[in-house]
């Protein structure tokens, strides 16, 4: 596998999605146990409430990352667990879970990497206000801060934020995510409220561990006009701006995208940026991570059916697709690989996210064939070769997720997992993806004259 010596393979999780026991040692209410909870906003009214019981039953997890081989694993430290209250009082049985599950995997040869904000708000925060306010933000900074204090010792790579644009757009103007408010103007402050935090958390991060890398994590989409039309490539960089462009000018340039004010409206664009410092939110980082999952088709419409961009309608992808229909497309990985390569060319780039979501089930014998994923992976990790054999400079490569999770608004319907979670026992089963991504990472090592990256002493 040409091109991969400096990639190091891992796979990753979120807390919410996993760990169940939301009621346990003194975690408080996020906005996903509250949403959950709403009528219609999940399906089936599933909940997180007990997931894949990972809080209780952390060895299930570290055998799979064992299991496959992996040198690196990104998990998420919920913000309700190790913060208890308004107070900002410290849970010592949180600190104690991840601390443990920390040691175990750096005992394990795997070096762990951190993720401050995977969208697990807490509810008393959305209460006043929720990301919409500076003190959030303020909020934030300080679990950031204490998350250090409590496991510096531990992690040297961590990621401030994950999914801006989801959080935002999909929390405050879809309706889709917590907390399911549907307000255009409230989205975009949202977003830049969180970049504001982001911008905070790297502060911190550098002034209390100055030899921490630290990055963020952004969902970046491959976008295409249906045709060469002024007004379908009109309807794409609409898109563009509001999927990509908002966070990648604010990230990389300290800048607000020149088109902003005419889609969103000046007055609500100078709401959005009240005390956001963007200089703080373009300070350099060590690496930005990438999360990549779609390509997407798009011509102009008076009425589309995109639910966070006006005047757009994405195409019905054909197949190969996901069980959600998403659109299997190994070029445009590559080309948002390149794209973060030509604008930041000296910036490390980390795949914190790529994965494909199935209906997997098992078959009599107890087996999981999902046929689909091998492929996947045999797409995109050529395709990974393939951006870094134009330039991309990328050094780490995690693929979503570990195991089946509560997937958000799909609940325990869609599965992502390299491992099958039989969800009423917690029992972990490796699907055929999980014996091909092994081999991947197997061979890829084998190219190696060494480990390129230690787990922190």
């Amino acid at each position: 596998m040409t091109g991969f010596d400096a990639v190091r393979w891992g796979s990753a999780t979120a807390a919410y999605q996993i760990e169940g026991s939301v009621d346990s040692d003194g975690r408080c209410p996020s906005i996903w146990d509250t949403f959950a909870r709403t009528p219609g906003a999940i399906v089936r009214g599933d909940t997180g409430d007990v997931a894949a019981d990972i809080y209780r039953n952390p060895q299930a997890l570290l055998d799979a990352v064992d299991w496959l081989d992996l040198e690196t694993y990104r998990l998420s430290i919920s913000w309700c667990r190790v913060i208890s209250g308004a107070d900002g009082s410290t849970n010592p049985a949180g600190v104690d879970y991840y601390r443990r599950l920390l040691e175990s995997l750096i005992a394990g040869g795997v070096r762990p990497v951190v993720t401050l904000y995977h969208w697990d708000l807490p509810q008393w925060l959305q209460d006043r206000g929720g990301w919409t306010q500076l003190s959030t933000a303020e909020a934030f900074d300080h679990f950031v801060r204490s998350a250090v204090r409590e496991f510096g010792d531990l992690v040297e790579d961590w990621v401030t934020t994950n999914e801006p644009f989801c959080a935002a757009f999909h929390g405050h103007l879809s309706g889709l995510h917590a907390p399911g408010i549907r307000d255009e103007a409230t989205a975009l402050r949202v977003a830049y409220v969180q970049l504001h935090a982001h911008g905070l958390a790297l502060r911190s991060l550098r002034a209390t561990a100055p030899s921490a890398r630290v990055g963020l994590a952004m969902n970046l989409s491959d976008l295409e006009p249906a045709s060469a039309s002024a007004a379908d490539v009109a309807a794409a960089r609409r898109a563009d701006l509001v999927e990509n462009r908002l966070f990648l000018d604010a990230i990389l340039r300290g800048q607000v995208p020149s088109d902003a004010a005419d889609y969103f409206g000046a007055d609500v664009l100078s709401a959005a940026l009240d005390g956001i410092d963007l200089d703080a939110v373009a300070e350099p980082l060590d690496f930005l991570g990438v999360n990549y999952y779609e390509h997407n088709v798009v011509r102009a419409a008076a009425v589309g059916n995109d639910l966070v961009v006006r005047g757009i309608e994405k195409l019905p992808v054909g197949e190969p697709r996901s069980g959600n229909g998403v659109a299997v497309r190994p070029d445009g990985f590559t080309r948002v690989l390149l794209r973060v390569a030509g604008l930041a060319p000296d910036l490390p780039i980390w795949v914190t996210e790529n994965g494909i979501g199935l209906w997997d089930y098992l078959d009599p014998d107890g087996h999981c064939r999902d046929v689909e994923r091998v492929a996947f992976l045999d797409g995109y990790t050529a395709a990974l070769a393939d951006a870094i054999d134009q330039g991309a400079r990328v050094e780490a490569y995690y693929h979503w997720s570990l195991m089946d999770t509560f997937e958000w608004s799909y609940g325990y319907q869609l599965r992502y997992g390299l491992f099958y979670v039989d969800f009423p026992t917690g029992r972990l089963i490796p699907k055929a993806g999980a014996e091909r991504y092994r081999e991947l990472i197997r061979g890829a090592k084998a190219l190696r004259p060494a480990t390129t990256f230690a787990v922190p002493a």
